[in-house]
């Protein structure tokens, strides 16, 4: 295991909240030094469009990246989407769009909006056909592409990005875990937070050995953990609301979080993206931000 060589970054999953009430939270991360703001990708259920979200919220912000949990690669058409996120990186000033993508994996959801939705390998195909396409648009003026289903030929897509839009891939299988070490910025965990030790030492060793065979240094890809966050002294499961599931995140005083973030850091995470409880979710951003990323990135 390479331990990760990157900065390490926080980040917030806002859920089932309203647009305007995103917004100010968005705005209290940025001011509480948190990196990355992450909205959901499924059309299906009762929530904003998750790439209108991220695009209105990056325009009321300065400087907190935009990423989804996971952008879902079945709906987007990814000639679109580099255009998209070239233009959404022109328009916030340049390294503000991490592509944050993954192949797929309720069925439903795209069965019933006509969307194409084939076995898990041809899925994982077509992943990497989209991310081709996009990095060839980028870098070209024009591209041509043949893929398993998605094809371009002799296309454009300007706006360039003000510099690379990086890729980072929610795996789980091991041709995808490979597949992100050898081509993605970086990898996120599918499922939430790890069930233990050896289970993300597991998933993180397929993605190194991806990185490795291909020739690159295994710790530079980023390590994201999706997980809970709460700090104070308090019982977290007092305070936490069922729907939030499983406990497994960045909970307890800071003592014990920036114990915890020590533990993950050695095992070769970078990158911590937490939901907090609904409502007194700007209270601990702020408190988590004065009581642990300023000591953690001082």
């Amino acid at each position: 295991m390479a331990k990760s060589t990157n900065p390490i970054r926080f980040g917030i999953n806002p859920r089932g909240m309203p647009y305007e009430k995103v917004v100010s939270v968005a705005k209290t991360a940025e001011d509480a030094g948190f990196d990355v703001i992450s909205f959901s990708d499924r059309p299906p259920e009762p929530s904003l469009e998750g790439w209108t979200f991220a695009t209105a919220v990056a325009v009321q912000t300065k400087k907190i990246a935009v990423t989804h949990s996971t952008l879902n690669i079945p709906f987007r058409n990814p000639a679109l989407l580099a255009k998209m996120a070239s233009s959404l990186d022109v328009i916030t000033g340049g390294g503000r769009v991490i592509l944050t993508i993954g192949a797929g994996g309720q069925e439903t959801h795209y069965r019933s909006y006509g969307a194409a939705f084939g076995t898990a390998g041809e899925r994982v195909t077509d992943l990497q056909d989209a991310i081709a396409i996009m990095r060839g648009l980028w870098a070209n003026e024009t591209f041509s592409y043949q893929g398993r289903q998605f094809s371009v030929e002799e296309a454009s897509a300007p706006p360039k990005p003000l510099g690379p839009i990086p890729f980072i891939i929610g795996a789980g299988g091991p041709r995808m875990l490979k597949y992100t070490g050898a081509q993605a910025e970086g990898c996120i965990k599918n499922g939430g937070w790890p069930e233990s030790h050896e289970q993300y030492l597991e998933l993180l060793g397929q993605v190194e050995a991806g990185a490795e065979e291909a020739g690159r240094d295994p710790s530079t890809v980023r390590r994201v953990l999706n997980g809970t966050g709460y700090i104070g002294d308090a019982d977290p499961d007092s305070v936490l609301p069922e729907t939030f599931g499983r406990r497994g995140g960045l909970l307890g005083n800071a003592a014990k979080i920036l114990a915890t973030i020590e533990e993950w850091v050695e095992l070769g995470v970078d990158t911590f993206q937490l939901q907090f409880p609904n409502d007194i979710i700007e209270e601990q951003l702020k408190q988590f931000g004065a009581e642990v990323v300023a000591k953690v990135k001082r």
